[in-house]
């Protein structure tokens, strides 16, 4: 039977087709995910800065993490994943998948350390808990230094401890940080953060501790500067003469173990303010009996904090109270507006 020159071409388009399929099946499905014959060593890789999916390639193979350069480059550039490697050294197992490698050269370098971050509002027990959880230094280390009044003054921190001065965010820290390196690092972001929201101002305990009490009532950023307002109306003996802020967060912070002398109330604090707790002279940082700041901050705050420290907003609001939608609160001018508010949030709960 004679076979026509077009079912010839036909027949070798299908076969071209289906090998091309089969190739790309194999390159962009199966191959990512296989794993290589490796012997579950860590090798160290370094990227180049403006390397190409070749020159990628090529450094991976060099140091025995991919055994096909030309198809891991060719699986690069059919899905642009190069576009995302970043430069730097990389810490790879041998027997990872392409699809892993990649994940991996596309995150922070090894050189950068550690990865953590301390979320604003954190006291400085908490952020020393996340640095020995993260494996970078242990958390009583870093205690002694963050509470050695003459090592703090040696940096220019004058209180009787770090809480308030280091500023909260994420960082990168080598294995062999030291607590002193660690809190010097995150007292310089502070000051320039403080900078930034103060240009030409020197660093103010004031504005820390403000700042820190605000960080420490907001559940919303955008009402900082609110709240902020309503402790500087406090603090205006013109407008509130009693002078007393009343800010529950300050009173609970004079219960950290590390604030000295301990106050009675303290001794069965556990998480929840009492009137025990409220009507305690002793605690330093009972704003219900103290009037005007507490000592000093009573955690880390932000940079929203800050600004809202620095430039509270104008009001006349001098209670705020929880109850209000999306973890917002309820303003007040009057005593008589608020306990309507404090009525209407317990019947709420």
């Amino acid at each position: 039977m004679k076979i026509s020159r077009a079912h010839v071409l036909a027949l070798v388009f299908g076969l071209v087709t289906s090998a091309v399929a089969a190739i790309a099946f194999d390159l962009l499905v199966l191959y990512p995910s296989r794993a290589p014959q490796g012997r579950g060593e860590t090798i160290r890789v370094t990227i180049q800065k403006g390397a190409g999916p070749t020159e990628i390639a090529q450094a991976l193979a060099e140091r025995d993490v991919i055994d096909s350069p030309g198809r891991f480059s060719l699986w690069l550039r059919l899905t642009e994943g190069f576009e995302r490697v970043r430069a730097g050294t990389f810490e790879v197992p041998d027997d990872a998948t392409a699809a892993q490698v990649l994940e991996i050269i596309c995150g922070p370098s090894a050189d950068k350390g550690i990865r953590v971050t301390i979320p604003e509002g954190f006291r400085l027990r908490q952020i020393a808990q996340t640095l020995e959880e993260s494996r970078v230094i242990g958390k009583e280390p870093f205690l002694d230094v963050a509470t050695d009044k003459d090592r703090l003054a040696a940096i220019g921190i004058d209180a009787r401890t770090a809480e308030g001065y280091l500023f909260p965010d994420t960082y990168y820290f080598s294995k062999n940080a030291t607590p002193e390196g660690i809190i010097d690092r995150m007292f310089a972001r502070m000051k320039r953060q403080y900078a930034e929201v103060a240009p030409n101002r020197a660093l103010d305990r004031r504005i820390l501790t403000l700042a820190s009490i605000v960080q420490a009532e907001a559940r919303v950023a955008e009402e900082m500067p609110a709240i902020a307002g309503v402790y500087r109306n406090r603090l205006d003996a013109s407008v509130f003469p009693s002078g007393l802020l009343q800010a529950d967060p300050a009173v609970a912070y004079g219960c950290e173990p590390h604030v000295r002398p301990k106050a009675p109330s303290c001794r069965t604090y556990d998480g929840t303010l009492y009137l025990r707790q409220l009507a305690d002279e002793k605690n330093p940082y009972n704003t219900y009996k103290h009037p005007g700041l507490p000592p000093g901050p009573i955690c880390a705050p932000g940079k929203e904090a800050l600004l809202a420290a620095v430039s509270p907003k104008e009001h006349g609001f001098l209670f705020f109270v929880a109850g209000g939608p999306g973890g917002r609160h309820v303003f007040s001018e009057t005593l008589e507006e608020h306990n309507e508010a404090v009525s209407a949030y317990r019947r709420s709960r």
